[in-house]
């Protein structure tokens, strides 16, 4: 992928999965001209086998349109194949950069993003940039297609191959001067609808709080406002790709009719057989598609990518709202600094937290006491070795969960209580077995034997090894090797990573 800031980086995006989309565009070309050749065939067939009533010349013919045939469905399939997985690859890609991105402790300078918003550009926009791949392919099969033609019309008239050769680019040029209008409006349908789907998804998120606040009729007026522009402008953009179809469409039936008249005339003045009438009215029709496409891919689709394309980057350029993450030396100065063993820290501090989640994620994991769960198993919530899982949730004491390790959590851990959503969260962190473990409040939501349980397993588990838990709770604070103020232990954090970090 290339940099965010790279120039024609919607170009270099769809140049990314080459050779194999070079593979697409070869199998794609050949595909287009399998079908041109159809017409060629039949003409010659008509000439040399129909008007001569020779069955031998006729069965020949036969057999090579149906080895065309086979040929053409061999090349699709290859060209489709290695189209799709380049577009997937290309999205995949896309998305991973993006979901890092937003999962860098280091956060978003500037203003707000909604995890809404976030979620339409890591889903939606990194798909159709993905599409984009289309563009190295399809238009490579349109323009072998229309040179194949004009080729092919130069055996049979010279006038007619000249007729295509001028008539394509002034396609090309009728769909590009109509698509302009298209280009503005589909950045502002996408922004629009973006911002619509990022308000439900807000929405969807915060429903119980919303529901408690009273404030479900407030929220509804808004989305149903964000809705409507959304609504406008694509009807806006729709109305604009409308009459991109519609012009490219009558230029394209224009040309083909002209094309049709004109060898029509021939033949009746006797320089076209009945085979070459046949061949120029097929390969007419069969170019119609191609001629009216190619300009018609090369606006519309462009255009949507391009507005994808500069969201994805907006987010990917953003700066951090606190500084680069702290460099090895210093890492290791402050965990050397801290510790060893499980310590409760007394009072809450958000600088604290900001300062220890600003740290590399390899050495420090800060586990808050709601954290999300995503719809499998148990065990695959908490790490891909089982065996490493099954020791993790032994000591977050999961003991009383149905099915164990196997048991499904449902989307956003649905199917389990409050309680045993925070114990599996619980076990996550402690299967990573980072060198630093901070847990906030990781025990609200069980019961107190339960706690105290959890409190003298995670110690056991983790002796030797720094443990911070931000909690009032009396068990832990029963097996806590050291007790130190919130303000004490951010001091120290600021001695070894300085004030900038924050």
């Amino acid at each position: 992928m290339p940099a965010q800031d790279a120039k024609r980086w919607t170009l270099k995006v769809a140049l990314s999965q080459r050779p194999w989309s070079f593979v697409a565009s070869i199998g794609m070309a050949a595909a287009f001209l399998c079908n041109g050749l159809t017409p060629v065939v039949v003409g010659r067939a008509v000439d040399e086998a129909i008007a001569t009533s020779s069955a031998d010349r006729l069965g020949f013919w036969m057999l090579v349109l149906a080895g065309l045939f086979t040929v053409a469905v061999g090349v699709n399939w290859v060209a489709r194949f290695f189209l799709i997985r380049s577009q997937q690859l290309v999205s995949h890609d896309l998305r991973t950069m993006v979901t890092d991105r937003i999962a860098d402790p280091r956060g978003f300078a500037g203003s707000e993003r909604t995890a809404g918003g976030l979620l339409s550009i890591a889903s939606s926009d990194t798909t159709r940039v993905g599409e984009i791949v289309m563009m190295t392919v399809m238009p490579v099969a349109e323009a072998a297609s229309i040179t194949y033609g004009a080729i092919m019309m130069f055996t049979i008239s010279p006038w007619l191959s000249l007729a295509i050769l001028v008539g394509g680019p002034l396609l090309v040029v009728v769909a590009l001067r109509v698509a302009r209008p298209l280009q503005a409006r589909s950045i502002a349908r996408q922004q629009a609808i973006a911002q619509a789907a990022a308000t439900a998804a807000d929405v969807v998120q915060g429903l119980r709080i919303l529901k408690g606040l009273g404030a479900i009729v407030t929220v509804r007026g808004r989305y149903a406002e964000v809705s409507g522009v959304a609504y406008g402008r694509t009807v806006h953009a729709n109305a604009a790709e409308a009459r991109l179809n519609g012009a490219t469409e009558a230029a394209g039936a224009i040309l083909v009719s002209a094309l049709g008249i004109t060898s029509g005339a021939l033949a009746l003045g006797g320089h076209l057989s009945i085979g070459e009438l046949i061949t120029v009215v097929g390969l007419t029709q069969f170019l119609i598609t191609p001629m009216t496409m190619f300009g018609r891919n090369l606006a519309s689709r462009w255009a949507s990518a391009e507005a994808s394309g500069r969201r994805i980057r907006e987010v990917l350029g953003a700066g951090f709202e606190r500084a680069d993450e702290a460099d090895a030396a210093r890492t290791a100065s402050l965990v050397a600094a801290l510790p060893a063993g499980l310590t409760v820290v007394r009072g809450t501090d958000d600088a604290l937290i900001d300062l220890l989640e600003s740290l590399p994620r390899s050495t420090v994991v800060v586990a808050p006491h709601a954290a999300d769960l995503f719809d499998g198993s148990v065990a695959d919530n908490v790490y891909p070795d089982r065996a490493v899982a099954d020791q993790a949730l032994h000591v977050a004491c999961c003991e009383d969960i149905p099915e164990g390790g196997d048991k499904r959590v449902g989307e956003g851990g649905s199917m389990l209580s409050g309680g045993q959503r925070q114990r599996v969260a619980l076990a996550r962190a402690v299967a990573f077995a980072p060198r630093v473990l901070v847990l906030q409040d990781p025990t609200t939501a069980v019961d107190s034997v339960t706690e105290q349980n959890i409190a003298e397993r995670v110690s056991r588990h983790r002796a030797g090894m720094v443990t911070i838990v931000l909690s009032e709770a009396p068990a832990w604070n029963a097996v806590a090797a050291h007790h130190v103020p919130a303000t004490e232990l951010r001091a120290t954090a600021e001695r070894y990573l300085g004030e900038g970090v924050r």
